[in-house]
């Protein structure tokens, strides 16, 4: 249902201290147990200048789907090459054009 589509996969969190992680990148296969994703990482990080530490290239990852607390689905015209991110008081969004902003993560948790 979600192979070859664009998607941000955000991870639970399994303790308070945790920093969000997240991922942004292509479904290219899944199946009841996990996701596969061409992706890059992104973890919320206030000592960064945009606000968030993102790996430079995409790699191939595999999430088990135990450990996924949301999918949003972004537009096929998504370019995950450039992310570019802005703030909403605390909050930290992905710029998404043609689309609502991707929430990332709060600033204080980073």
């Amino acid at each position: 249902m979600l192979k070859d589509r664009i998607v941000r996969i955000k991870l639970k969190k399994h303790f308070k201290e945790q920093r969000p992680i997240s991922y942004v990148g292509k479904v290219t296969s899944m199946n009841d147990y996990w996701v596969v994703v061409d992706a890059r990482a992104l973890m919320l990080n206030r000592h960064e200048s945009v606000g968030v530490q993102s790996d430079k290239k995409n790699n191939a990852i595999v999430v088990p789907r135990d450990n996924i607390e949301s999918i949003r689905v972004l537009p096929d015209s998504f370019d995950s090459a450039n992310l570019r991110f802005t703030t909403d008081g605390q909050q930290l969004r992905m710029i998404v054009d043609g689309a609502l902003d991707c929430y990332i993560g709060e600033l204080g948790e980073g």
